[in-house]
């Protein structure tokens, strides 16, 4: 599958910051427990938004024009109309210049939905975050074989599929073994994430994996599996992450509007899509404004103790590094 790509140089909606991804959580609901989940997903929350108020949210997100779009949870397949948003986010958007992303842990991915997905997503990405028995103790039994069966649909239909890890402690020290096996299954589209520090994830608030190890697993892994071919992924080798709090919008199933996963508290909560138009919430002088002009130091947050709340979170690299060939 063509996966496009956003034209440098693309302006936001006038007036507007700009937002390079919006996560939009579209249930709590998950069929997994996971250890370190920062929704702390299980049931659906009482007041999701339905269908129809996405189909009013579509058209102002692709007048803001961020790069991808991506439905997240949760598990969105637990969503009966799951397609039917991902459809309707497709026809708000008809010269394709936002790309739509699923996350999903993979449990509910059959053949036919695979090839249902084609044309509706430029990506899925399928979690897996250890070797089988590690993975399935910090997510759920049988978790580590359902999402091997998701990759393999979709790779059987040509969608190449990508692989979210989620590193912990103890997935650390499955990192390479787990990288190779993935490879030799030909899944090479890979991104290592740290775990977020909120909801279940505030367990491993003080464990925060340095980047020079995952870049070294990654080559590794990659020497392992390629000896002797140079490497064609690129990776963060140990510089500190820096706040993108500003550029991502994170929409909660019941449109609460934050900056990023972490960044949830009352304080920083920027508005609600129900109430308020998404131009609204992103305009240059809200709250995702002065944080997107302390992330580039170009200007600090009015409001000091906000800013001092910002630095005592940090940021947790919403994309991590990548890995594939």
């Amino acid at each position: 599958m063509t996966v496009l790509t956003r034209t440098v140089g693309e302006l936001p909606a006038a007036g507007t910051v700009h937002i390079h991804k919006v996560f939009l959580h579209v249930t709590r609901a998950c069929n997994l427990r996971c250890d370190y989940c920062y929704l702390s997903a299980g049931k659906p929350a009482a007041d999701e938004m339905r269908t129809q108020e996405y189909a009013r949210l579509w058209p102002q997100l692709a007048a803001l024009g961020p790069e991808k779009v991506v439905l997240t949870g949760g598990e969105p397949l637990l969503r009966p109309d799951l397609l039917s948003l991902l459809r309707d986010l497709r026809d708000a958007d008809p010269e394709h210049r936002i790309l739509r992303c699923l996350n999903t842990n993979g449990l509910l991915i059959t053949p036919l939905l695979a090839g249902e997905l084609v044309g509706l997503a430029d990506e899925v990405r399928v979690s897996i975050d250890a070797l089988a028995d590690r993975n399935d103790a910090m997510r759920g039994q049988g978790s580590f074989q359902a999402a091997l069966r998701a990759l393999e649909h979709l790779h059987a239909i040509g969608f190449e599929p990508k692989v979210m890890v989620t590193v912990t402690p103890a997935g650390l020290t499955d990192l390479i073994d787990l990288l190779c096996l993935l490879t030799e299954r030909n899944i090479t589209r890979i991104s290592l994430h740290r775990v977020r520090p909120v909801g279940r994830g505030r367990r491993y608030r003080r464990w925060r994996p340095e980047s020079d190890e995952l870049a070294a697993a990654m080559r590794l892994a990659w020497e392992r599996c390629y000896p002797g071919r140079p490497a064609s992924f690129e990776a963060d080798a140990g510089a500190r992450p820096t706040c993108a709090a500003g550029s991502f919008l994170n929409i909660m199933p019941n449109g609460d509007v934050f900056p990023c996963h972490v960044l949830t508290s009352p304080e920083f909560q920027g508005g609600n899509v129900r109430r308020q138009s998404v131009a609204e919430i992103c305009s240059a002088d809200s709250l995702l404004g002065d944080l997107q002009r302390l992330g580039s130091g170009a200007a600090e947050i009015r409001d000091e103790g906000l800013a001092a709340r910002v630095r005592t979170f940090g940021c947790i690299d919403q994309e991590g590094p990548e890995y594939g060939t």
